[in-house]
């Protein structure tokens, strides 16, 4: 199934400047695995090292958050996702 994945304008340079992306995916996890193999560059910009999502990483899917462990959430047609960072301070 492919879904459109949007994406913050500060990680546009890492998909050719564009705004969104076709990936495919029945969960968060494929779909952001679908997006790093046709993106390699994304890898060290949403997992960490240990291939978890990176804290401050958040995905959206249909209005919901997938935070952290909630990658394997499903992905119904038609959904739209948004990869955003958290941005916080003080």
């Amino acid at each position: 199934m492919a879904t459109v994945l949007n994406v913050a304008s500060y990680l546009k340079p890492y998909i050719g400047n564009k705004e969104s992306v076709t990936v495919k995916g029945s969960t968060v996890r494929e779909c952001l695995s679908d997006l790093i193999r046709k993106y390699p560059g994304m890898k060290k910009m949403v997992f960490n090292p240990e291939g978890n999502l990176h804290d401050y990483v958040s995905v959206f899917v249909g209005g919901d958050i997938a935070y952290g462990d909630q990658i394997d959430k499903p992905v119904k047609e038609g959904e739209t996702l948004h990869l955003l960072y958290i941005i916080g301070g003080g």
